[in-house]
């Protein structure tokens, strides 16, 4: 068990390595880029870009605080006691689930809303700016969707694992 109480760990810090530096790394292009290219379906893609950005350096950070305050709260139970380290850690997955669903819910919103928006420019029944915006959305809603649909996947077996080891 600890063994795979290892690896949940250590996927969780790369999950939010990987969020953060996306994160700093499109804003940062998005900012520059921002003050140096003219137009409005450039501005609106660089300003939405830039704004889930924040969201995904801040998502990176708080995945990396929560995997250092399991690992210390919880490495110590898990060597110890496993049945205790399961009664804990269940519902911590369990709650995690629910939160997944919900910030999920809101990602495939955010994909949908750049999907019309995009549309909307596209066809020429809105200006360019909406066409920036929409683009800027699905790209950044695409990635925030694909970390949340990853981490719910690997929540679920390492569910599955507790459960298998805590027996019937």
């Amino acid at each position: 068990m600890e063994r795979q109480f290892d690896a949940y760990l250590r996927a969780e810090r790369r999950t939010g390595v990987f969020l953060l530096a996306w994160g700093i790394l499109t804003s940062a292009v998005a900012g520059w880029a921002y003050g140096h290219w003219q137009g409005d379906l450039l501005q609106a893609l660089l300003f939405s870009t830039c704004m889930l950005s924040l969201v995904q350096a801040r998502a990176g950070i708080r995945r990396l605080l929560i995997a250092r305050r399991l690992k210390r709260e919880l490495h110590p139970i898990v060597e110890i006691a496993p049945p205790t380290f399961a009664a804990q850690e269940l519902p911590r997955l369990e709650r995690r689930e629910q939160a997944a669903l919900t910030r999920r819910f809101f990602e495939q919103a955010l994909l949908i809303m750049g999907l019309c928006f995009a549309l909307a420019g596209g066809l020429r029944i809105s200006g360019q700016f909406l066409l920036g915006a929409g683009l800027g959305l699905c790209v950044q809603a695409a990635v925030l969707l694909t970390v949340t649909l990853t981490s719910q996947w690997r929540d679920s077996i390492f569910r599955n694992e507790i459960e298998r080891e805590k027996g019937p």
